[in-house]
């Protein structure tokens, strides 16, 4: 079993359809079926009162999540 699998994030991913910067938050709320607006707002919430472990944790998401949605790698095809 890999990490992501333990940690239930096998299914989160960057959007990079809905993103402002790296598509973090718009990846959270589409894996969790929540707004990225909420999920944005959360964050700028966060980072008012922890600005440096809301930046931290940010660009650590944006390092481990994957820049593809796992259904769209099932798909490809291979010509």
């Amino acid at each position: 079993m890999s990490w992501k699998k333990k940690l239930h994030l096998d299914n989160i991913y960057l959007d990079k359809d809905n993103a402002w910067i790296f598509g973090v938050c718009a990846g959270i709320g589409k894996a969790h079926n929540l707004a990225p607006q909420l999920v944005r707002v959360c964050a700028i919430i966060s980072g008012l009162f922890f600005a440096k472990l809301t930046i931290a944790i940010y660009l650590i998401a944006w390092l481990m999540f994957d820049d593809t949605a796992p259904q769209a790698e099932i798909f490809r095809a291979d010509d």
